[in-house]
């Protein structure tokens, strides 16, 4: 092998990058994603003639499953009405004053969760700096012949971001949702409208706009009434954004566009200055606008059997009464190291009940609020 392919070689390995397409799964896994027994599992094959491959252990074969078959098999369910969806179409937005408090990991394993219900999901990344992108294996930085360079595919680049749907002045080059739609996990995974640095200018051309705190809910609500040919949103029914830290024009925005508003709040550095000022603002954005979105405050980082921290969560729900989720998000070194490998931690066959098993209770909850909410707004 020459210099420059052993260069090569070097730089991949070197680069974090995940094939979605070569993870395979187990049949008691796939069960366990989609909520559901292996039998049963087996069952919706046989009914759907699906062509599930085998590999080989030991001297037999077994059932091995693509995410691409655990997407397409959650999307039957719920065509088939096994699964529930919700009333409506829902929006969703995250929204932390601070960094580090487990938003942007939230926000993606929901939305995975979302798209193993069934439920068509499209994740729009509004951080500049991308982090929602790459946690779904794309990146913000580099160009496409500079992934192709070190042997990543060129479509793990991000071309476009949600400043060119909008269309908002000239600052961006105007683009089509197929031009910027990402699909990590194909077709019935969840979608992503990516981000890279360049969509902090959006913050100036939003403040500069006529109606600015309104521009984004009238762009989402129109492009899901299909009024937008370049940006048909019509057949997603989550929309989940994951916002940058710091109060942007465009998280104000989004707030002003969700029907609910996950705040992750971190129990092992809990800041109550930080969160009272969260509840102020949220006090503000209500008298502000006359609405304001249904908050969940989820626990993170939660450490059992430690006085400090249950007095924490006590606190967590004076400030946000009957709006802190029951199951808290524990400190867990799979969050870590599921990124190590590349793959969100819904999808991590290694994960555990501390992590995953309680990630899977808090979406549970956020569910059953959704719809509520919605079943309220009817």
């Amino acid at each position: 092998m020459d210099a420059l392919a052993l260069s090569q070689v070097d730089n991949v390995e070197a680069y974090p990058y995940t094939d979605f397409s070569t993870l395979q799964f187990p049949p008691q896994f796939a069960a366990d994603c989609l909520g559901i027994s292996p039998q049963t599992l087996k069952n919706i094959e046989k009914e759907n003639n699906l062509q599930i491959g085998r590999i080989a252990r030991g001297s037999v074969e077994v059932r091995s499953y693509t995410l691409s078959d655990l997407f397409q098999i959650a999307a039957i369910r719920r065509q088939n009405g096994q699964t529930k969806g919700f009333v409506r179409p829902v929006t969703i937005c995250d929204y932390v004053q601070k960094g580090g408090t487990a938003k942007t990991t939230t926000t993606c394993n929901l939305a995975i969760l979302f798209s193993l219900m069934g439920l068509r999901t499209l994740v729009i990344d509004n951080d500049p700096q991308g982090d929602a992108s790459s946690m779904f294996g794309y990146d913000p930085d580099l160009t496409a012949e500079e992934l192709e360079e070190i042997g990543v595919p060129a479509e793990r680049a991000v071309n476009g971001h949600l400043g060119n749907l909008m269309r908002l002045g000239n600052a961006y080059q105007p683009m089509t949702l197929d031009e910027v739609i990402k699909k990590p996990f194909g077709e019935h995974g969840p979608h992503l409208i990516p981000a890279e640095d360049s969509l902090d200018d959006l913050d100036v051309v939003l403040r500069n706009a006529q109606g600015s705190d309104f521009r984004y809910s009238l762009f989402i609500s129109s492009a899901r009434n299909g009024e937008y040919p370049h940006c048909d949103l019509s057949k997603y029914d989550v929309i989940i954004m994951d916002n940058a830290p710091s109060g942007t024009m465009l998280s104000r925005n989004s707030m002003v566009a969700a029907d609910v508003l996950i705040c992750p709040v971190r129990m092992d550095k809990f800041s109550f200055r930080a969160l009272s000022r969260l509840a102020f603002k949220l006090a503000e954005f209500k008298k502000d606008f006359k609405r304001a979105p249904e908050i969940i405050a989820i626990p993170t980082m939660y450490i059992r059997n430690r006085p400090r921290i249950q007095a924490n969560l006590a606190r967590l729900a004076q400030l946000f009464p009957s709006k802190v989720t029951e199951q808290p998000l524990y400190l867990s070194e799979d969050y870590s190291k599921s990124l190590e490998d590349g793959v969100p931690l819904s999808l991590w066959r290694p994960a555990t009940d501390n992590s995953l098993g309680a990630m899977r209770l808090v979406f549970s909850e956020i569910t059953g609020r959704i719809r509520k909410v919605l079943e309220q707004a009817k």
